[in-house]
Protein backbone atom coordinates (compact mmCIF):
# COMPACT_ATOMS: atom_id res chain seq x y z
CA UNK A 1 0.00 0.00 0.00
CA UNK A 2 3.31 2.83 1.28
CA UNK A 3 4.89 0.78 -2.06
CA UNK A 4 1.96 2.06 -4.35
CA UNK A 5 0.89 5.12 -2.79
CA UNK A 6 4.48 6.53 -3.29
CA UNK A 7 4.54 5.06 -6.46
CA UNK A 8 1.65 7.46 -7.68
CA UNK A 9 3.40 10.59 -5.91
CA UNK A 10 6.46 10.33 -7.48
CA UNK A 11 4.73 9.21 -10.52
CA UNK A 12 1.88 12.09 -11.16
CA UNK A 13 1.38 11.21 -14.76
CA UNK A 14 0.13 7.56 -13.83
CA UNK A 15 -2.39 9.49 -11.71
CA UNK A 16 -3.65 10.99 -14.36
CA UNK A 17 -3.62 8.29 -16.62
CA UNK A 18 -5.69 6.06 -14.20
CA UNK A 19 -8.21 9.29 -13.70
CA UNK A 20 -8.71 9.46 -17.29
CA UNK A 21 -9.10 5.86 -17.40
CA UNK A 22 -11.78 5.38 -14.82
CA UNK A 23 -13.56 8.24 -16.56
CA UNK A 24 -14.49 6.19 -19.46
CA UNK A 25 -17.67 4.67 -18.47
CA UNK A 26 -19.13 7.65 -16.96
CA UNK A 27 -18.43 9.65 -19.70
CA UNK A 28 -19.76 6.75 -22.27
CA UNK A 29 -22.99 6.55 -20.19
CA UNK A 30 -23.55 10.16 -19.58
CA UNK A 31 -23.22 10.07 -23.77
CA UNK A 32 -26.08 7.22 -23.85
CA UNK A 33 -28.08 9.97 -21.41
CA UNK A 34 -27.31 12.87 -23.83
CA UNK A 35 -28.26 10.76 -26.66
CA UNK A 36 -31.75 9.60 -25.26
CA UNK A 37 -32.52 13.15 -24.00
CA UNK A 38 -31.93 14.85 -27.35
CA UNK A 39 -34.00 12.31 -29.17
CA UNK A 40 -37.26 12.74 -26.74
CA UNK A 41 -36.33 16.80 -26.93
CA UNK A 42 -36.38 16.25 -30.94
CA UNK A 43 -39.84 14.10 -30.75
CA UNK A 44 -41.22 16.85 -28.37
CA UNK A 45 -40.16 19.55 -30.99
CA UNK A 46 -42.20 17.34 -33.98
CA UNK A 47 -45.52 17.35 -31.91
CA UNK A 48 -45.06 20.79 -31.12
CA UNK A 49 -44.27 21.78 -34.81
CA UNK A 50 -47.11 19.96 -36.17
CA UNK A 51 -48.95 21.66 -33.44
CA UNK A 52 -48.40 24.98 -35.20
CA UNK A 53 -50.23 24.06 -38.65
CA UNK A 54 -52.53 26.95 -37.96
CA UNK A 55 -50.91 29.48 -40.34
CA UNK A 56 -50.00 32.60 -38.38
CA UNK A 57 -51.78 35.93 -39.68
CA UNK A 58 -51.11 39.26 -38.08
CA UNK A 59 -54.23 40.82 -39.64
CA UNK A 60 -56.28 38.05 -37.40
CA UNK A 61 -53.81 38.91 -34.55
CA UNK A 62 -54.63 42.79 -35.00
CA UNK A 63 -58.39 42.32 -35.41
CA UNK A 64 -58.79 40.22 -32.45
CA UNK A 65 -56.76 42.25 -30.40
CA UNK A 66 -59.31 44.96 -31.08
CA UNK A 67 -61.98 43.32 -31.07
CA UNK A 68 -60.87 42.00 -27.22
CA UNK A 69 -59.76 45.47 -26.41
CA UNK A 70 -63.34 46.81 -26.74
CA UNK A 71 -65.14 43.80 -24.98
CA UNK A 72 -62.56 45.14 -22.17
CA UNK A 73 -63.99 48.25 -22.56
CA UNK A 74 -67.67 47.71 -22.41
CA UNK A 75 -66.72 45.23 -19.31
CA UNK A 76 -67.29 41.55 -21.38
CA UNK A 77 -64.09 39.81 -19.95
CA UNK A 78 -64.96 36.39 -20.71
CA UNK A 79 -65.54 37.83 -24.55
CA UNK A 80 -62.02 39.44 -24.27
CA UNK A 81 -60.65 36.30 -22.91
CA UNK A 82 -62.02 34.81 -25.94
CA UNK A 83 -60.83 36.73 -28.52
CA UNK A 84 -57.48 36.79 -27.41
CA UNK A 85 -57.33 33.39 -27.43
CA UNK A 86 -58.12 33.48 -31.26
CA UNK A 87 -55.41 36.07 -32.09
CA UNK A 88 -52.57 33.68 -30.02
CA UNK A 89 -53.82 30.48 -31.12
CA UNK A 90 -51.38 30.18 -33.52
CA UNK A 91 -48.22 29.90 -30.91
CA UNK A 92 -47.21 27.76 -28.40
CA UNK A 93 -46.32 30.24 -25.26
CA UNK A 94 -49.41 32.45 -26.43
CA UNK A 95 -51.86 30.03 -25.83
CA UNK A 96 -50.32 29.11 -22.76
CA UNK A 97 -50.43 33.31 -21.94
CA UNK A 98 -53.97 32.84 -22.48
CA UNK A 99 -54.59 30.22 -20.15
CA UNK A 100 -52.87 32.15 -17.29
CA UNK A 101 -55.10 35.29 -17.63
CA UNK A 102 -57.91 35.19 -15.48
CA UNK A 103 -61.07 37.58 -15.04
CA UNK A 104 -59.13 39.37 -12.32
CA UNK A 105 -56.39 40.20 -14.74
CA UNK A 106 -57.21 43.61 -15.50
CA UNK A 107 -53.95 46.25 -14.98
CA UNK A 108 -51.08 46.22 -17.16
CA UNK A 109 -47.96 45.31 -14.41
CA UNK A 110 -50.44 42.27 -14.16
CA UNK A 111 -50.58 41.52 -17.64
CA UNK A 112 -46.64 42.14 -18.12
CA UNK A 113 -46.14 40.07 -14.94
CA UNK A 114 -47.46 36.63 -16.87
CA UNK A 115 -45.57 37.51 -19.91
CA UNK A 116 -42.39 37.69 -17.83
CA UNK A 117 -43.58 33.97 -16.44
CA UNK A 118 -44.15 32.87 -20.12
CA UNK A 119 -40.72 33.90 -21.22
CA UNK A 120 -39.00 32.65 -18.28
CA UNK A 121 -41.12 29.18 -19.02
CA UNK A 122 -39.27 29.55 -22.82
CA UNK A 123 -36.13 29.18 -21.63
CA UNK A 124 -36.32 27.07 -19.35
CA UNK A 125 -37.46 24.94 -22.32
CA UNK A 126 -34.74 26.46 -24.54
CA UNK A 127 -31.94 25.27 -21.57
CA UNK A 128 -31.66 21.56 -21.97
CA UNK A 129 -31.28 21.66 -25.98
CA UNK A 130 -28.45 24.57 -25.43
CA UNK A 131 -26.70 22.70 -22.90
CA UNK A 132 -26.89 19.76 -24.79
CA UNK A 133 -25.16 21.51 -27.93
CA UNK A 134 -21.88 21.87 -25.93
CA UNK A 135 -22.14 18.94 -23.63
CA UNK A 136 -22.65 16.26 -26.59
CA UNK A 137 -19.61 17.51 -28.34
CA UNK A 138 -17.32 17.91 -25.12
CA UNK A 139 -18.55 13.54 -24.28
CA UNK A 140 -17.73 12.94 -27.67
CA UNK A 141 -14.04 14.50 -27.22
CA UNK A 142 -13.60 12.93 -23.96
CA UNK A 143 -15.04 9.48 -25.03
CA UNK A 144 -12.45 9.98 -28.08
CA UNK A 145 -8.84 10.95 -26.35
CA UNK A 146 -10.17 8.58 -23.15
CA UNK A 147 -9.08 5.27 -25.19
CA UNK A 148 -6.26 6.59 -27.08
CA UNK A 149 -4.07 5.91 -24.56
CA UNK A 150 -4.83 1.85 -23.91
CA UNK A 151 -5.28 1.85 -27.91
CA UNK A 152 -1.10 3.23 -28.24
CA UNK A 153 -0.58 1.13 -25.53
CA UNK A 154 -2.07 -1.87 -27.31
CA UNK A 155 -0.14 -0.66 -30.22
CA UNK A 156 3.53 -1.03 -28.35
CA UNK A 157 2.55 -4.18 -26.98
CA UNK A 158 1.62 -5.99 -30.43
CA UNK A 159 -1.64 -6.19 -29.27
CA UNK A 160 -4.15 -4.89 -32.04
CA UNK A 161 -7.19 -6.38 -30.98
CA UNK A 162 -6.82 -4.14 -28.06
CA UNK A 163 -5.50 -1.00 -30.62
CA UNK A 164 -8.54 -2.03 -32.94
CA UNK A 165 -11.81 -2.16 -29.61
CA UNK A 166 -10.35 1.20 -28.23
CA UNK A 167 -10.42 3.19 -31.91
CA UNK A 168 -13.93 1.77 -32.60
CA UNK A 169 -14.64 3.20 -28.91
CA UNK A 170 -12.91 6.43 -30.08
CA UNK A 171 -14.68 7.28 -33.21
CA UNK A 172 -17.87 5.95 -32.47
CA UNK A 173 -18.02 8.49 -29.43
CA UNK A 174 -16.97 11.19 -31.73
CA UNK A 175 -19.93 10.57 -34.03
CA UNK A 176 -22.12 10.17 -31.49
CA UNK A 177 -20.53 13.30 -29.74
CA UNK A 178 -21.73 15.81 -33.28
CA UNK A 179 -24.95 13.93 -33.52
CA UNK A 180 -25.63 15.09 -30.31
CA UNK A 181 -24.81 18.84 -31.01
CA UNK A 182 -25.90 19.40 -34.28
CA UNK A 183 -29.93 17.92 -33.51
CA UNK A 184 -29.53 20.06 -30.22
CA UNK A 185 -28.56 23.17 -31.83
CA UNK A 186 -31.21 22.41 -34.78
CA UNK A 187 -34.03 22.17 -32.17
CA UNK A 188 -32.46 25.35 -29.79
CA UNK A 189 -32.05 27.65 -33.38
CA UNK A 190 -35.64 26.51 -34.78
CA UNK A 191 -37.61 26.90 -31.15
CA UNK A 192 -35.72 30.06 -30.30
CA UNK A 193 -36.95 32.02 -33.32
CA UNK A 194 -40.61 30.42 -32.98
CA UNK A 195 -40.80 31.51 -29.24
CA UNK A 196 -39.58 35.10 -29.61
CA UNK A 197 -42.36 35.38 -32.75
CA UNK A 198 -44.74 34.32 -29.38
CA UNK A 199 -43.44 37.25 -26.96
CA UNK A 200 -43.40 39.59 -29.90
CA UNK A 201 -47.22 38.68 -30.57
CA UNK A 202 -48.34 39.19 -26.87
CA UNK A 203 -46.26 42.54 -26.63
CA UNK A 204 -48.09 43.58 -29.65
CA UNK A 205 -51.67 42.46 -28.73
CA UNK A 206 -51.01 44.18 -24.99
CA UNK A 207 -50.29 46.92 -27.06
CA UNK A 208 -53.38 46.80 -29.03
CA UNK A 209 -55.44 46.19 -25.43
CA UNK A 210 -53.89 49.84 -24.44
CA UNK A 211 -53.29 48.05 -21.01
Amino acid sequence: MIDTLGYYLTHPDAVIYEVATALLYPVLIAEVIALLIVIFEAGRFTVEALGRVRKRSLGTIRTSGQSARDALADGKTEDALGHLGTALAHGRYGRRFVSLLSADTTSRTEFLKLLNDVELEAARRLERTRMLIRIGPMLGLMGTLIPISPALVGLAQGDVQTLSDNLVIAFSTTVVGLLIGGVAYAVSAIRDRLYTQDVSDIEYVLDLLEV
